[in-house]
């Protein structure tokens, strides 16, 4: 085609409507119309070639999630939906379950589109809640349960500011994220009026063989000191809860309670909408100083749900899956819960989990399907709990959340062939944005380093990161460059009360969302990550790191004259931590022992004390230079600090955190020996 007959073509698509322009684009995945080839991945969508043509052309059932769901799985009612130390819930208790959870939501005085924030663990009661609030058409918002700071008022206060801006009315929370997150701001949660506070215990879905199946792992992951660490914590913490509850000034209920006497109550099912606010979960590391609420529909989860039959993700009735993943992650709701549940898994709860431990929970519970970021997986290399053991049991095990460089992806593969695993990693590309995955890497498209292919609902297209236009292939490209840019039912509106939190764009009448991923695309759709245009690195743990945001941050005290953020891998973590290169005015010299004054003093200033910023978001090294390392046209060479590795001389920030809470913290200076606690 000539260019001419190209923005011809573009105009014809841009003109249609959005349901034309579908069925459009449906009649030639099938073959029925035959395109031109324009050289734009959004316009010819290359990769559904290898996708099943019936599958594109269907569509989504117009079904409540929960509906959908229970639709997907017939005459499965005896299969275990979800285990939880040794108990096993099947699927037909699960709907049981859903039917009380939509009870309790209807006694507490739950409407339809109103919203119930969560501050929950991986446990039952949680998948309960989520399907049991969707039946009536309530909304469920997550937010991540764990302290984001070892300063409890700061923790708190962002909760009340998350209350506040995602309006609402009613909060159910584990009685340990109640006590650290919820109790110190009472007075301004009854001055927004919430009346009542829900508590749900680890608990409540055990009994004395549970209970003994718990304690024995634990003896078992952590050693018999260990666990007696641990019971002396949980006997202060439900000690310290007690004494909360009996002095709150508002009321709490417990959710077993509830249920019990919620037996009789009749509740009124939602009908089905597609734009049906069924759930909001939470980015990190954005530039705002709070989490970025993500918005998604019936619609969006469903989409999401369906294509992984026709990706060929190899989820089946039966199969166990890990469910390390949290639920305020679009990753863990959507892709472990809702998609697992969808195709009849069954879901091991793990409320409480370190990655040291994943070998031995893959030993425990022999899943088939896991799914985590790379730094989980890389730690099994040297994991002795698996040494000459069988995993032939595995079908899937997939990363996301952060790059798996090529040389680890290799490693990680011989290590499944030596133990008897017929698989490769599978990896992929998404955000949160579009409820977790958007492009899968499995069977021919899986190639070394690449992210996959886009999914079969989901569009990709590449533009220039600074002009924003459109990338296209011509005679002589064979890969492109640059930002992707994302389209698909699964994608969020990315607005909440007329707030919008996400930019879209738009090109030939196809609304997309920018991702500020640069990558690279072949001519068959196989995509490879190469950067964040913004900088930004994901942490060890997945959580997102923005560079600027922390350089603005230092950068306010009078003496640092540069900052530059960059991430250092760590050998122990399997993943990145942060490093933070500062230069000091030129008037300013500082001793040793002055600078491990200076650093305890911004440490405090800039992150313990600030309710803006995330504890996560703390350096775990700062060096002092005496300047910047520039390119050869004079700009600061990030990559380069990177590169330059550690040599001794940084300062160590330690703080003591797992996947649900965040304690004490430690600087160290770079002289052994030497160490002074600056919080408790």
């Amino acid at each position: 085609m000539t260019i001419e007959e190209i923005e011809n073509y573009r105009n014809f698509i841009k003109n249609m409507s959005d349901i034309e322009r579908e069925e459009y684009f449906k009649k030639i995945s099938t073959g029925e119309i035959k395109a031109p080839y324009t050289g734009y991945p959004h316009l010819d969508r290359v990769w559904l070639k290898n996708y099943d043509k019936q599958f594109l052309v269907g569509s989504v059932p117009n079904m409540t999630i929960t509906d959908y769901m229970k639709s997907h799985n017939p005459q499965k009612e005896d299969l275990n939906a979800i285990s939880y130390f040794g108990k096993h819930i099947k699927y037909g208790e699960l709907y049981n379950h859903i039917d009380e959870a939509s009870k309790v939501l209807t006694n507490l005085g739950c409407q339809k589109d109103e919203r119930v924030m969560y501050l929950m663990a991986n446990i039952p009661e949680t998948a309960y809640l989520f399907y049991g609030g969707s039946q009536i058409g309530v909304a469920s918002d997550y937010v991540d349960p764990r302290p984001d700071s070892i300063n409890p008022k700061i923790s708190s206060s962002k909760v009340l500011q998350l209350i506040q801006n995602e309006k609402s009315k009613y909060i159910v929370a584990l009685d340990q994220c109640y006590l650290a997150m919820l109790k110190p701001i009472e007075k301004e949660l009854r001055d927004l009026g919430i009346g009542e506070i829900v508590i749900v215990s680890a608990s409540d879905s055990m009994d004395v063989k549970t209970t003994m199946n718990y304690l024995s792992e634990t003896a078992n992951f952590e050693g018999l000191k260990a666990l007696k660490q641990k019971l002396a914590k949980m006997k202060k913490i439900n000690e310290l809860v007690a004494n909360a509850r009996q002095n709150s000034i508002i009321p709490t209920l417990d959710y077993k309670q509830l249920v019990a006497g919620s037996e009789y109550t009749q509740f009124k099912k939602a009908e089905y909408n597609p734009n049906q606010l069924d759930l909001i979960v939470h980015t990190s590391g954005t530039t705002s100083s709070m989490p970025k609420p993500i918005t998604l529909t019936t619609d969006n989860l469903n989409s999401y749900a369906e294509q992984t039959i026709g990706a060929n993700m190899p989820m089946g009735p039966g199969d166990k899956v890990l469910h390390m993943l949290p639920y305020f992650a679009a990753y863990g709701v959507v892709d472990v819960t809702h998609a697992g549940l969808f195709h009849g898994c069954d879901l091991i709860q793990i409320p409480e989990f370190a990655p040291a431990n994943l070998g031995k929970l893959i030993m425990k519970y022999k899943p088939q399907i896991i799914m985590g970021p790379p730094s989980w997986f890389l730690g099994l290399l040297k994991d002795t709990s698996l040494k000459n053991k069988d995993l032939s049991f595995l079908k899937m095990v997939s990363c996301g959340g952060d790059v798996l460089e090529i040389e680890d992806e290799i490693k990680l593969n011989d290590f499944l062939a030596s133990h008897n695993c017929n698989i490769k990693m599978s990896k992929g590309h998404g955000m949160s944005e579009t409820a977790g995955c958007g492009s899968n890497a499995i069977g021919n498209y899986n190639k070394l380093g690449s992210m996959g292919i886009p999914m079969p609902r989901v569009v990709y297209g590449l533009i220039n990161p600074e002009t924003e236009e459109l990338l296209r292939f011509d005679d002589q490209t064979e890969k492109l460059e640059g930002e992707l840019i994302i389209h698909g039912r699964t994608i969020s509106s990315g607005v909440l009360d007329d707030k919008e939190y996400i930019n879209h764009v738009n090109y030939d009448g196809i609304d997309f969302i920018r991702t500020k991923d640069i990558a690279q695309m072949d001519r068959d759709g196989i995509m490879n990550f190469l950067s964040r245009s913004d900088r930004s690195f994901t942490r060890y743990d997945g959580f997102k790191i923005k560079p600027h945001v922390i350089e603005n941050l230092l950068k306010q005290d009078e003496n640092i004259k540069y900052c530059v953020i960059s991430p250092i891998y760590d050998e122990q973590r399997f993943g990145n931590i942060v490093m933070a290169t500062i230069v000091l005015e030129d008037n300013v010299e500082l001793s040793d022992d002055e600078k491990l004054i200076f650093v305890q003093n911004i440490i405090n200033k800039y992150f313990i004390q600030n309710s803006e910023v995330s504890s996560r978001q703390i350096p775990y090294k700062i060096r002092f230079r005496n300047s910047l390392i520039y390119s050869s046209n004079s700009k600061n060479d990030y990559l380069a600090l990177s590169k330059e590795g550690l040599n001794g001389d940084e300062f160590t920030i330690e703080i003591e955190e797992t996947n649900i809470s965040v304690d004490s913290l430690k600087v160290l200076p770079p002289k052994k020996g030497y160490q002074r606690k600056i919080q408790k």
